[in-house]
């Protein structure tokens, strides 16, 4: 009851300071990556100054605190000092303390030192009344002796009965590695922010969450927040270890006042929590999607270019595809960011005026559900066209950056790393080839690499009619004659497990 009764004491005193100055972390916290940012103005989310302090719980006591990381901006009172407390008692003598313009950098001596209690208190203070601008976070991790008996839970089920007519399928059943990233500068003050933070509620909370690498079902989550200073980004939750309420509990609670570089944040943050196959926590699982999702009340004139020559670059290496949910965006600020294919634009973006499942499924049946409301940027259909100039073959392929082989003299890489060139989830695509008329015959080969019994390319004559169909993976190629006038193939594939897609050259047979 001690450390409740003295935030309680805070708070008095904090409105009777100045009514209009709110600190970041307004109540006690509870989840692994507690925030350390300075107060600010709500109107305008300027920096001000009033004493703030509040008790951060790991949630599980066999968790504590270090890895702490703080960057000063602006500094108008050189008093200005961070005390990070062991537990919840402040009348001894600090954990760790930062000085203003003291910036801790991840690897140096205060962001080594651990709490030995799975509670911290965390205060600022400063002597004058000059508005200071810093942004941090000191994260739980594991290493603590257990204090009970630890409780064993239950494992979610991965189906269930639901019938949303707002959503083509169940949230439940998408299957990607998302990193959802707030920015948390806009010129709409708090409002703008909480709208932001409820999709991002109404988004997670219905998907059926996993921090297994190993799992090929569900979503594992992480959560970012964009910052004016550098690397731009600040990671607010355990990279693919947090559950939906981690990332709701964790999301910005003020904004900021300083444009950052939206550009560099997103390439780093791919670089970061995508890779393949490195033995690290933060590895992003092979045979799944992966997304971004960057939700903005603003697009700025600068550093948010989405260029092709680098931000693109970054994420084809790592195979993760980009969305970005706008809020309430001006017509210039729409024009800038939906450009359209035709002016280059390669990832999904949408502009919404609400917040609730409508907003939602405004992106999760396009891109998620790839249900052709809307072009789908993450999955373009690579359409049949022909190899030569004299049209004597044609050939079509998934994905559009496919990089398995496309002749008898070709290989596929095993073994196969996983870290891009792999097909969509809910994919339903079709392609047509009509046969010459100078032809009585085609051969069609196929190499595939897809996922057995669930994922399929079939083929069907003029009539409907199933002649081949293919599933699973051959390492040499598969070929079928046949003599329809009209070939229809169509791939679909179901909500999980994607692997390197398919080629398909089609040979018409001259008529003798």
């Amino acid at each position: 009851m001690g450390w409740k009764l003295a935030a309680f004491l805070l708070a008095v005193s904090i409105r009777y300071a100045n009514a209009d100055c709110t600190c970041y972390e307004q109540a006690n916290y509870t989840g692994t990556s507690a925030p350390l940012s300075n107060s600010f103005e709500r109107s305008d989310f300027s920096a001000c100054y009033t004493p703030c302090s509040y008790v951060a719980y790991s949630g599980d006591d066999t968790f504590g605190w270090g890895g702490l990381t703080i960057n000063w901006g602006s500094v108008a009172d050189t008093t200005g000092k961070i005390q990070i407390f062991d537990g919840t008692d402040t009348t001894g003598t600090p954990l760790i303390v930062v000085n203003a313009k003291e910036n801790v950098v991840n690897g140096i001596d205060k962001s080594l030192i651990r709490s030995s209690q799975p509670r911290i208190t965390i205060t600022y203070t400063q002597e004058g009344t000059g508005a200071n601008n810093y942004n941090g976070v000191i994260k739980a991790s594991p290493g603590l002796q257990p204090s009970t008996v630890p409780i064993t839970t239950t494992a979610a089920p991965t189906t269930r009965t639901y019938n949303n007519p707002t959503f083509k399928y169940d949230p439940y059943l998408i299957t990607h590695d998302i990193m959802i990233v707030v920015n948390q500068r806009t010129s709409g003050g708090m409002a703008a922010l909480n709208n932001l933070n409820a999709i991002v509620y109404n988004f997670v909370m219905q998907l059926y969450t996993t921090t297994d690498i190993n799992s090929s079902t569900g979503s594992r989550l992480s959560l970012a927040s964009l910052t004016p200073y550098l690397p731009y980004y600040s990671i607010r939750t355990a990279i693919w270890e947090s559950s939906a309420p981690d990332v709701v509990n964790n999301l910005p609670k003020s904004g900021v006042s300083i444009e950052g570089n939206i550009d560099t944040a997103l390439a780093s943050l791919v670089k970061l929590a995508y890779t393949v196959n490195t033995n690290s926590s933060t590895d992003t699982r092979t045979n799944v999607q992966r997304s971004i999702v960057l939700l903005t009340a603003e697009w700025p004139t600068t550093g948010a270019n989405l260029n092709t020559s680098y931000v693109k670059k970054a994420f084809d290496d790592y195979g993760v595809n980009l969305l970005v949910v706008g809020f309430n965006l001006t017509d210039t600020e729409k024009s800038k960011l939906i450009r359209g294919a035709s002016a280059d634009q390669w990832y999904n973006a949408v502009n919404t005026v609400t917040t609730n499942n409508d907003a939602v499924a405004t992106f999760v049946n396009p891109y998620y559900f790839n249900d052709k409301s809307a072009t789908n940027f993450w999955c373009p259909m690579y359409p049949v066209h022909p190899t030569s100039s004299d049209n004597s073959s044609f050939t079509f392929q998934e994905p559009y950056n496919y990089d398995g082989p496309y002749s008898t003299d070709g290989q596929w890489t095993v073994p196969f790393d996983g870290q891009t060139g792999r097909y969509c989830n809910f994919a339903n695509n079709q392609y047509t080839i009509n046969r010459p008329d100078n032809a009585d015959g085609m051969t069609v080969t196929v190499f595939y690499e897809l996922e057995a019994g669930k994922d399929f390319l079939n083929f069907y004559d003029a009539s409907n009619n199933l002649i081949a169909s293919f599933t699973g993976y051959d390492i040499s190629s598969s070929s079928f004659y046949t003599a329809t006038p009209v070939l229809t193939a169509r791939f679909t594939s179901d909500n999980q497990s994607v692997f390197r897609g398919f080629n398909v050259n089609i040979k018409p047979h001259p008529t003798s």
